[in-house]
C-alpha cells in the first residue's frame, strides 16, 4: 500500500493541471501584500535565510520562434519546452526536463526528473538529430522523456534563452496546492546557454518589479480573491521566456488588463 501512495504522489509531481494567474506589482505592494497575506499562508522550506531561491531555465524554440509567437498571439493552445534547475548548479545536480502546455487557461505539466548532465546530453542529442534511446538514461519518468524527445524532433525546436530569476514561494496553510509566488530580478541571456554556467544574463524588468503568481488546481479561495481586489490586482498576461524578446517598461508591468474570468476565481 505504501508503494503504490508513493506512485500515485510522483505521478501528479510529474503531472499536473492547474489555473495560474500572474499579477506585476512594485516591492512596495508586494511588501504590503505580504502583511495581509501573513495570517493564511507558509513559507517554502527549501528557500534560503531570505526565504527566496534562485530559479533557472534553458527555453527551447525553432527557428520561426514557433513558442514566442504562440504566447504573443495568445493561441488557445499552445507549449513551451524547459529545463529547469533551482540555486547554483553542476552535472549531478537535478534537473526537470518540462513540457508545459496551456490550453484555455489550464496549464498543463509533463516532467521529468534526471541529472542535469543527462538532461543536456539528451537534449543536445534530440537537437543533433541522434534519435537517443531514451532507455539508455537514467529518469524518474521514461514515458515522459519519449514525449520531449517526440516534441523536440517534430518541431525542431533547439535551446535559445536561459531565464533566471529569485522566487519567493509561499503556500496556504489549509491546502498547500494552492501556491503564492513572487519572482524578482529576472534576468535573460542568449549566449552561454548552459546552466553549469550560473544564473547571469540581463535583467528584463524593472528594478522595483516583482511577478506575483497565484497557482490553483481549484477556485481561487475567497479571502485570497478580497486580497487581490483590495490592491485592485487583475490577471495579466505575463511570460518570462518572451520578455527576453520584448523589454517591458515599468509602467507596462503593472498595468492592469484581462480581468479573471469569473468562472475561475
Amino acid at each position: 500500500m505504501l508503494a503504490l501512495y508513493i506512485e500515485v504522489i510522483k505521478l501528479f509531481i510529474e503531472n499536473f493541471s492547474r489555473h495560474e494567474y500572474k499579477f506585476p506589482m512594485t516591492y512596495d505592494n508586494m511588501d504590503r501584500l505580504l502583511d495581509d497575506l501573513l495570517p493564511y499562508i507558509e513559507q517554502d522550506e527549501h528557500a534560503d535565510e531570505n526565504g527566496y531561491y534562485t530559479i533557472s531555465s534553458i527555453y527551447l524554440d525553432n527557428d520561426t520562434w514557433q513558442c514566442f509567437y504562440e504566447t504573443i498571439n495568445k493561441d488557445r493552445y499552445r507549449q513551451k519546452v524547459r529545463l529547469r534547475v533551482y540555486g547554483e548548479v553542476n552535472n549531478d545536480s537535478v534537473s526537470f526536463f518540462e513540457i508545459k502546455s496551456k490550453f484555455k487557461g489550464l496549464v498543463l505539466k509533463r516532467r521529468v526528473k534526471m541529472r542535469l548532465g543527462d538532461a543536456m546530453r539528451f537534449m543536445e542529442a534530440c537537437v543533433n538529430g541522434e534519435d537517443p534511446n531514451v532507455d539508455e538514461y537514467e529518469c524518474s519518468n521514461r514515458q515522459i522523456l519519449k514525449e520531449l524527445k517526440q516534441v523536440i524532433v517534430s518541431k525542431n525546436l533547439k535551446p535559445v534563452v536561459v531565464v533566471s530569476y529569485e522566487r519567493l514561494a509561499l503556500f496556504y496553510k489549509e491546502d498547500p496546492r494552492l501556491r503564492i509566488t513572487f519572482d524578482v530580478n529576472i534576468r535573460t541571456r542568449d549566449y552561454d546557454i548552459d546552466l553549469t554556467k550560473g544564473s547571469h544574463g540581463d535583467y528584463v524588468t524593472a528594478d522595483n518589479v516583482a511577478i506575483l503568481e497565484v497557482k490553483s488546481d481549484r477556485n481561487v479561495p475567497f479571502w485570497l480573491v478580497r486580497i487581490l481586489s483590495k490592491y485592485g490586482y487583475r490577471n495579466q498576461t505575463f511570460s518570462k521566456y518572451c520578455s527576453h524578446f520584448i523589454k517591458y517598461s515599468e509602467e507596462e508591468q503593472i498595468e492592469e488588463y484581462d480581468e479573471l474570468d469569473n468562472d475561475a476565481v
